[in-house]
């Protein structure tokens, strides 16, 4: 009875310190923190600014719940915390333990595969690898959040009594911090255990770039003479020609697949790639694209690597084939949608491959990076890895081989992530003296020069070098 008594109390304090002394405080704070989880999860940008997250999956019911109880317990923390902070009755640490469990809800969605939008550009979070443990980090989110609230519930009782009628509210400090002994052991193990676990997560993600800031195999000094003689027009030329690389792959009746099974609206496409990218269809391609058949060969270059990366990524994202279906993230993408078609995930065959072939596909596919992850592109987790996975499959099935594919891969990579090449290139010919066009392929589509972290290695690399 004595602790149903203390709990009534404790409520009735918490209410009375959240409704009538400070409502309009967490009314405040309630908006502000669903308008910051609600930006994390790209339900909305800056306007005018286009500054936010765009997520290729829409949040679902769990994440709106996600959300909307954050948002509250985030709330309640914050306005207790800073009542009991103006009473003088909290010490330092408990207050910041019980606001940092409200920053760590509001910071939590970042750990989603998102990429972020300045100023009409996308920068993609380099934490696409936490995508299967979403889940999970949600739930440790709200358990935090709801720990950190019952010891700044518990303590706003103690210190500051308002229910209580017998004696007068008083000041008094207590001993007590995060690592204080006010926690019991199990509650300091959970503590423990979820800030072991953010630290892990984070290494998880810094340490390839701690690695490759140690340097580059195989690297060698580059002299001042190389240095003088590079010619960064050329260079630049030879990965970015203006003119664009066409490749004598054909798109067949791929396109018009797409189309017929309702994967590929192109009201939809057009919409996008205007509103969002400001490149409305052109003629040509709206020909393309209500063709029944096409012996087009495929071209990327400045003007369309958005347009290519689209129709590939829808291409890849829709195509019954075992390299997608046997991909760790495959799960979690069954209702993926990216806006230009209806939702779905290799849920049509649209590419026929011989098993000879598909061992091909599969080899490019698992051997080939893109320099916004560290996954491969066997494992496609993003629109790049969607749109090179897509581009990889049609050209298998034409009869390309590895060589070919490879060498392909690198010219659609190239832009879509032209820095990353030019570097790239500056790097052979300052290390090797090699020109962009003799460079191997394959090595260059690898980990080494085509993953996240292979691609931080030669920027410091050349960074060091003064470049």
């Amino acid at each position: 009875m004595k602790m149903e008594s203390n709990i009534k109390k404790v409520i009735s304090n918490t209410f009375t310190v959240v409704a009538r002394r400070n409502l309009i405080f967490f009314i405040t704070s309630l908006i502000t923190f669903s308008l910051l989880y609600l930006f994390f999860y790209g339900v909305f940008t800056v306007p005018i600014l286009e500054i936010g997250f765009f997520k290729d999956v829409k949040p679902d019911a769990f994440d709106y719940f996600y959300i909307f109880s954050s948002s509250i317990l985030s709330a309640l923390i914050v306005t207790l915390t800073k009542y009991s902070i103006q009473k003088k009755a909290l010490t330092r640490g408990l207050a910041f333990f019980g606001v940092s469990t409200g920053l760590f809800g509001a910071i939590c969605p970042v750990c989603l595969g998102v990429n972020f939008l300045v100023f009409g550009n996308f920068i993609t979070v380099p934490l696409v690898s936490l995508i299967p443990y979403l889940f999970w980090i949600q739930i440790a989110g709200l358990i935090l959040l709801t720990l950190g609230l019952v010891v700044t519930v518990k303590y706003s009782y103690e210190n500051i009594c308002l229910a209580c009628t017998t004696e007068p509210a008083k000041e008094r400090k207590v001993e007590t911090s995060i690592f204080g002994g006010t926690l019991t052991p199990i509650q300091n193990f959970v503590f423990f255990g979820f800030l072991i676990l953010a630290i892990l997560a984070l290494g998880y993600q810094i340490l390839p770039f701690v690695f490759a800031a140690t340097g580059i195999t195989g690297a060698t000094v580059a002299t001042d003479e190389h240095k003088n003689n590079l010619d960064l027009e050329k260079i630049i030329s030879q990965v970015l020609p203006e003119e664009g690389f066409t490749i004598d792959v054909t798109w067949k009746d791929s396109i018009s697949k797409m189309v017929k099974a309702g994967v590929l609206d192109i009201d939809k496409l057009n919409n996008i790639m205007t509103k969002r990218y400001g490149q409305p269809l052109t003629e040509e391609q709206k020909k393309l694209l209500t063709s029944e058949y096409s012996n087009e060969k495929l071209t990327i270059n400045s003007k369309n690597a958005v347009f290519m990366m689209y129709i590939l990524w829808t291409l890849a994202k829709h195509n019954d084939n075992p390299i997608l279906h046997d991909s760790p993230f495959a799960q979690y993408f069954q209702n993926y949608d990216i806006g230009v078609g209806r939702a779905g995930y290799g849920d049509v065959k649209l590419i026929e491959l011989t098993p000879e072939q598909q061992e091909i596909a599969k080899y490019v596919a698992l051997n080939s990076y893109r320099p916004c992850c560290g996954n491969p592109t066997g494992h496609p987790d993003c629109s790049h890895g969607f749109a090179a996975l897509g581009l990889i499959e049609l050209m298998a099935s034409q009869g390309y081989n590895k060589k070919q594919i490879f060498d392909a891969f690198v010219k659609f990579n190239s832009y879509w992530f032209p820095a990353t090449y030019i570097q790239d290139a500056l790097y052979f010919k300052l290390v090797e003296n090699k020109d962009w066009n003799d460079v191997d392929r394959e090595l260059i589509a690898g980990k080494q020069y085509s993953s996240i972290s292979g691609s931080y290695a030669v920027k410091q690399y050349l960074q060091n070098l003064g470049l």
